[in-house]
């Protein structure tokens, strides 16, 4: 009976010991209490057009770049019409709708396609994997406007019509025509007057 009891504990602890690295490995790095990750823009129900500056707020834990294993502070993610929720400890893909921010980057140049978009930024600790408990910000909702390529064209022109006056501002003006220049000789005699009338005036 000894034994058998022997045997059992035995199997219990080496099974123990086998599962604890997956089970600590699932509840990812710790995050910091009451730490928080949110938009700065844009806002949510937003409209943009083309292109737009994207920028990331967090509080209570740092920004670093992955692979900085320091304690507190993560790197950002961006998820684009991403629906799933992912758990603690789940590592964070790496795709055209989860954008990766390893360089400790706060703000990105994002450009969509016309229409509605759902954004959702995620802090992933130094190996990309969510903290536990996650750090994941609202999920907000922006419009992207369509751009024309008729204002485009006109913006363009616009600019290049101010180029070239900008340019005619700064040319030199054209030198006035060059007059005869009156000596003390053209001025002796009583006809010097008149003299003077007739080279202006280019009469002979």
């Amino acid at each position: 009976m000894l034994r058998t009891t022997s045997s059992r504990f035995c199997l219990i602890l080496t099974l123990s010991l086998a599962l604890a690295p997956s089970l600590l490995s699932a509840k990812g790095t710790k995050a910091a209490k009451d730490a928080r990750v949110y938009f700065i823009s844009p806002a949510d129900g937003e409209t943009v057009s083309g292109p737009f500056i994207c920028r990331f707020g967090l509080r209570n834990m740092g920004v670093t770049h992955a692979g900085d294993d320091f304690a507190g502070s993560g790197h950002h993610h961006l998820l684009i019409d991403v629906d799933e929720t992912m758990q603690a400890g789940e590592a964070i893909p790496r795709d055209k709708k989860h954008i990766h921010y390893a360089a400790g980057e706060t703000e990105a140049r994002i450009e969509l396609p016309p229409g509605k978009h759902t954004l959702q930024l995620v802090l992933g600790d130094t190996k990309h994997l969510n903290f536990d408990p996650p750090v994941v910000s609202e999920k907000i909702m922006i419009t992207v406007g369509k751009s024309s390529g008729e204002e485009q064209a006109r913006a363009t022109r616009s600019t290049n019509e101010r180029r070239k006056l900008m340019e005619r501002a700064a040319a030199p003006s054209e030198p006035l025509p060059l007059q005869p220049a009156v000596t003390p000789e053209m001025t002796k005699s009583p006809e010097s007057s008149d003299f003077i009338s007739r080279v202006f005036s280019g009469a002979r």
